[in-house]
Formats: structure tokens, C-alpha cells, sequence
């Protein structure tokens, strides 16, 4: 299907879209060879990958990010947002570009869109690297909200949009010493998500389809090599709990797991770390 010109892409270029499930989905693929699929977290357009970890990639690899509906300028649609929905679109648009199976990334909200291919259409998938992410609730003593967490709402309420965005940013994505002492990469990432930012009604629809995951009792059929990365500073009880915890679930009933922890890095260490975590992510590729 041809791709059509839409938006500037996060490397000045405009960004192709194609139609995909039957809405058009904008993308950008970059660099040639083995399809790596990158899929970004709670509402974060495909702009929000930083330059310094995809450069690397697509030296060895055909890599692969897209806006979610919603986001950037993939537009918004009526159906109900979920994670399932989600791993359909990122299919869809590898089936729509003629793409072979591909190494799937999947950072926070994006690993729970990932963990729905792998289980949907394993064939589809070489290898999967879950980052930041979990399962949705696998505990009874620590129950998932099903819906907007109380304390997201209320500071979206006292900050507003953008303000809570640099603050969560700011606080969740850096360890506090990073983040004061690189104030510019903070907000490098705040901006990019900003100018591309879904509406605010659009985010809380991503922020429900990330509450409403479930795959916990299902990850045991997971056959996908996969690669489970985490901060060891990532223990933030956030929407869905600590990140930690939940890497650890994932690596008790993963099949096929290989258990990376990086150290001194909280949740956004894709972004504070870049260099390393492309070379983590090219090691993980080269062995598969």
C-alpha cells in the first residue's frame, strides 16, 4: 500500500502513513536490515524516541516506530482503546509495509501492547524485549486501578497537562541526581512529547488501556525469546505498581527469559542512557 507524506518525523523528515486496520497510522523506518520494531509507553508518540539510542539501531537493523492512535498524527478513533488494539495496529502496519518477523521492543505501556503480539502472532515476532513493563495485576494485595489512578487525576487536576507531564517526566523517567544535573535532557524529552502530544482526552484513554492490561495469567504461553530490562532504580509505585516487581513476575513465568537490570537508571533509562541501552538492545539482536 503506498505511504503518504503526513508530519515532520523526529529527523526532520516528513513521516509517512499508511492505512492500517482502517485508519491511517503515521510511522517512520529508518536504517536497513533485520525489522526492529520500537513501541512507545502511555500515550508518547513515536517523536519521543530519542535520537541517540535509535541512530545505533539502524546502523544494523530496519527499525520501526509509529504513532499510536491518537498521538502525534496518527489521528484519534472512536473504539475503545486497548493494549490488544494497540498490538493489532503495530501488526497491521508490518503487515501493511511487508516487514519479516522483527525483533519487538516495547518500553512500559509499550511492552503490554508487545506482550498481545507475541501471544496473537507469535510467527510475527524473532524476539521480544520487554522494558519497564508488567503484566497488569498478578497480586491480590496489590490491586491494578481499572481506570485513571486517583493521584494521576489529581495532579493532572492541581498542575495541568503540561505540568504534570514535566513533573512526571522529571520524577519517574531520571534518577534525581540525572536529572539535576542534565536539566536539558528532562526537558529534551518533555518537548518532544509535548509537540506531539496527544489531546488530553486522548491521553486518558491511553492511560485506561494501559489500567485495563491483563496478561498475567497468560504469560506462561510466551514462547518468544525474550529479553526483560529494568532499572534497578525503577521502584516508583506508579499506575500499575513498581516496574521491579513486576520484571520479576515476568521473569518467573516467562518460558524463554533473560533477565537484564541496569544499574543506576530509573524508569526512562532508554533516554538517560542511550548509548548503553543500544548497545544492550544491538548485543540482545546480534545473539538472535
Amino acid at each position: 500500500m503506498r505511504s503518504t507524506p503526513l508530519s515532520s518525523g523526529s529527523n526532520g523528515a516528513r513521516s509517512p502513513t499508511l492505512e492500517v486496520n482502517g485508519h491511517r497510522v503515521a510511522y517512520e523506518l529508518r536504517g536497513t536490515g533485520v525489522p526492529l520494531v520500537l513501541i512507545a509507553g502511555t500515550g508518547y508518540p513515536g517523536a519521543t524516541w530519542p535520537p541517540e539510542f535509535v541512530a545505533p539501531l539502524a546502523k544494523r537493523h530496519a527499525v520501526l516506530t509509529f504513532d499510536h492512535r491518537g498521538t502525534g498524527r496518527t489521528p484519534p478513533t472512536e473504539a475503545r482503546y486497548s493494549t490488544r488494539l494497540f498490538a493489532t495496529d503495530a501488526l497491521g502496519l508490518m503487515d501493511a509495509l511487508g516487514l519479516g518477523a522483527a525483533h519487538v521492543l516495547g518500553h512500559s505501556m509499550g511492552g503490554r501492547v508487545a506482550q498481545w503480539m507475541a501471544l496473537d502472532r507469535p510467527e510475527r515476532l524473532r524476539t521480544l524485549i520487554l522494558a519497564a513493563t508488567g503484566p497488569g495485576q498478578f497480586r491480590d494485595d496489590r490491586p491494578v486501578t481499572r481506570g485513571i489512578p486517583v493521584h494521576a487525576a489529581k495532579d493532572l487536576v492541581e498542575m495541568g497537562y503540561e505540568g504534570y507531564m514535566r513533573e512526571h517526566i522529571a520524577a519517574t523517567f531520571f534518577t534525581p541526581e540525572f536529572a539535576a544535573a542534565h536539566p536539558d535532557r528532562v526537558r529534551s524529552l518533555h518537548d518532544a512529547f509535548w509537540a506531539h502530544r496527544p489531546d488530553l482526552e486522548n491521553y486518558l484513554r491511553h492511560v485506561v488501556a494501559r489500567q485495563e492490561h491483563q496478561t498475567a495469567e497468560r504469560i506462561g504461553e510466551i514462547r518468544t525469546p525474550t529479553l526483560v530490562l529494568v532499572g534497578d532504580r525503577d521502584t516508583a509505585t506508579m499506575g500499575t505498581g513498581v516496574h521491579t516487581e513486576q520484571s520479576d513476575f515476568l521473569m518467573r513465568h516467562l518460558p524463554v527469559a533473560t533477565l537484564r537490570v541496569i544499574a543506576g537508571v530509573a524508569h526512562g533509562y532508554f533516554w538517560q542512557e542511550p548509548v548503553l541501552t543500544a548497545q544492550i538492545v544491538l548485543d540482545w539482536t546480534a545473539q538472535h
